[in-house]
């Protein structure tokens, strides 16, 4: 191998290294952001197929509702405050998920309390339980602030005073109902008013007038500490009423775009790092100037950064779509670090063919290149998710992980294996086509090969899982059981149990024979 070919290995292995440090550092942002992301892929189809769940009703089924023609604009706005409950349960829970908030908003009618006579949301704990005091009322009311006001004060939304509901309205109304940037909104007018009114009839001697606008008064204020932004303005309710996939198009979009911002900055810190070091290296060997390196150091941050931002932006979106797939199997590979994966191998599978049509690189070479560039990776991923699939949901953590692992290691090895003979077969055939077909069939036989050891390996592992997984479950409901008792041999005699289960020699079986084994010399075997 000559020097040009060691330089173009050394360069093609630094930049294989960056991208699976580019791809690994996002893989967190990505999960993070593309379930935010789901939550706007089921506020619009209706259906959260990962929960197993539909809703009374998404931003789809809203926009083909019936409208009478002659009552146009008024049929648009009532169903465009549906979409906004819908788009605003959607908003708050994506927040939530980008904040690590295990909370989540639901609406009072996909609980099954539909038309419930005081809310509209409630609030749900990390156990599925409606958090008290946290229900609300949404009102997209009136076409202008203050009908709305005029509204909210009637008899009719009297309930909702008396009940000390909170009440959520358009972004918009709240600003100017309640003012911004140091202007008096309209309910401080009306206070205001009043109290001059109020001020008037004392001074006249009419008390009557002078306690009914106190009342008023109190009310205003009482609808002003429970006034709340609903999350989104009077022209995107009408926008997700009319255009509800646009309109949920863009909320992904504002996600993914948050998502690539906040990946941009670990990508410069880590290309800008690995540069660094690189040219410092080089100058320091004098192949470089010291200018040309700090050249190179910011050219490479902002290279980074841009892959990073990239990642992390088109894998949000495509990792919020695989997690509400109907497919068991999409969603399974949702939760792994595929999402990302297919952004950087991609972005590198594209780089290759680009490089092959310039002619920079022949047949045999394209193959090579692309089979070392991602298709590791991706059967890695897969084969992982297939490991996890056969473990059944009811099984310890501890099982899905021994799954992914075997499943992640048996893909990547089988796949990578593949391309590399079918890479060293097409550069040593020198692209015969009689050698080329015997190199496709051995192929095609490989892949046989391939799918009966997965149908065996998913055989042994359903097999394994029948004869001890009520064994792995008690254990582990024992164990449980005995945190909360806080029951000291309770939880190690669910603990031996395991250990016998996996072939573990038990040093102890109670709590008086494990202080008596931690007083002694015998060493503790892990």
């Amino acid at each position: 191998m000559n020097e040009e070919e060691k330089k173009k290995n050394k360069d093609v292995f630094v930049e294989g290294v960056e991208r699976a440090a580019l791809e690994g550092a996002a893989a967190e942002t990505v999960q993070r952001f593309g379930t935010a992301a789901k939550q706007h892929y089921v506020a619009y189809s209706g259906v959260d197929n990962e929960a197993g769940k539909e809703l009374s009703r998404g931003l789809k089924s809203i926009s083909e509702s019936k409208v009478n023609k002659d009552f146009y604009e008024q049929n648009i706005k009532q169903q465009a405050g549906f979409s906004a409950e819908v788009k605003s349960t959607a908003r708050d829970n994506a927040n939530r998920v980008v904040n690590r908030n295990p909370t989540r908003k639901a609406r009072t009618d996909d609980l099954g309390h539909v038309n419930h006579p005081l809310y509209d949301h409630v609030e749900i704990d990390v156990t599925g339980k409606i958090m008290e005091g946290t229900g609300s009322q949404m009102k997209f009311v009136g076409d202008t602030p203050d009908e709305l006001l005029t509204k909210l004060n009637g008899k009719k939304f009297q309930k909702y005073i008396d009940a000390d509901v909170l009440l959520s309205v358009a972004d918009d109304d709240y600003d100017a109902l309640m003012g911004v940037n140091g202007n008096q909104g309209i309910i401080d007018q009306k206070i205001e008013k009043l109290k001059k009114q109020v001020e008037r009839a004392k001074q006249t001697g009419n008390t009557e007038l002078a306690r009914s606008k106190q009342e008023q008064i109190d009310k205003y204020t009482k609808m002003k500490r429970n006034l709340r932004k609903s999350g989104l303005t009077r022209k995107e309710a009408i926008e997700a009423r009319l255009h509800p996939r646009l309109s949920t198009a863009k909320d992904i979009g504002r996600l993914a775009h948050r998502a690539g911002k906040e990946q941009a900055k670990y990508g410069a810190v880590i290309s800008g790092t690995t540069s660094m070091i690189r040219n410092i290296v080089a100058c320091s060997r004098g192949e470089i100037t010291p200018e040309e390196a700090a050249e190179s150091v910011v050219l490479d941050t902002g290279k980074g950064a841009a892959a990073s931002y990239m990642t992390a932006f088109a894998g949000t979106v495509i990792k919020g779509g695989m997690q509400n797939s109907a497919s068991s199997y999409i969603r399974s590979l949702a939760k792994t670090n595929l999402p990302a994966g297919l952004v950087t191998t991609t972005a590198s599978i594209a780089k290759t063919v680009s490089k092959y049509f310039r002619g920079e690189l022949d047949g045999a070479e394209c193959v090579e290149e692309l089979g070392r560039d991602g298709v590791g990776e991706i059967g890695s991923a897969m084969f992982a998710s297939i490991g996890i699939a056969v473990v059944p949901s009811t099984a310890p953590l501890m099982l899905s992980v021994i799954g992914g692992i075997a499943g992640a290691t048996f893909g990547y090895a089988a796949a990578t294996a593949i391309y590399q003979e079918l890479a060293g077969a097409l550069k040593d055939a020198k692209l015969a086509r009689e050698e080329r077909l015997m190199v496709e069939k051995e192929c095609a036989e490989a892949v046989k090969m391939i799918r009966n050891y997965r149908k065996e390996m998913v055989e042994m592992v359903s097999g394994y899982l029948t004869e001890n997984i009520r064994t792995f479950n008690n254990s582990f409901l024992e164990m449980d059981r005995a945190i909360l008792e806080n029951d000291s041999d309770g939880f190690i005699r669910g603990n031996v149990e395991l250990q016998k289960l996996l072939g573990k020699e038990v040093q102890f079986t109670n709590q008086k024979e494990f202080d008596q084994f931690m007083e002694s010399d015998v060493p503790l075997k892990l």
